[in-house]
């Protein structure tokens, strides 16, 4: 378990990366929380291949990566940052990111058709949890009509 020293320099070593700019600010933070344990060792590099099976675009609204606010970050759908496993794992641009991070529970029963990029990740988990014979979650269908692609004006 870390200090309350340590915790408070992890703190101020993220925000002095957040205020320098830089298109590569996702990155260097990915980084930073891998230093200072805020986030697995190898979390660099998983959050950078996680990227590019995305092309470097949004899985969301499919916007590639630029700098802010269209940086691509990667978010863990269950809320577990120590969770690697790749149905948790998704590359958002900063917009969908905070979009998705506020309002979706990823474990949250869900009895209605799937977007197809959260359909992907729901089936991920279900073939993870069908491994270990644990409860899966609900996959009504995919709705394919939906999308996000102009939820973001330019």
């Amino acid at each position: 378990m870390r200090s309350n020293y340590a915790t408070l320099m992890a703190k101020r070593r993220m925000a002095a990366e957040r205020a320098r700019p830089g298109p590569d600010l996702a990155e260097r933070l990915e980084r930073v929380g891998a230093e200072t344990g805020e986030y697995p060792a190898e979390w660099a590099d998983v959050a950078r291949l996680v990227k590019a099976l995305s092309d470097w675009c949004c899985e969301r609204c499919g916007h590639p990566n630029e700098p802010t606010p269209w940086v691509l970050t990667v978010h863990h759908l269950d809320g577990d940052k120590w969770n690697l496993n790749d149905w948790n794992l998704a590359a958002l641009c900063q917009r969908c990111h905070l979009r998705v991070q506020g309002r979706v529970n990823f474990m949250q029963d869900w009895p209605f058709d799937h977007s197809p990029w959260m359909a992907r990740h729901v089936e991920g988990h279900n073939e993870w949890a069908r491994a270990r014979h644990l409860p899966e979650l609900t996959m009504a269908g995919i709705d394919h009509a939906r999308s996000y692609a102009n939820e973001w004006p330019e």
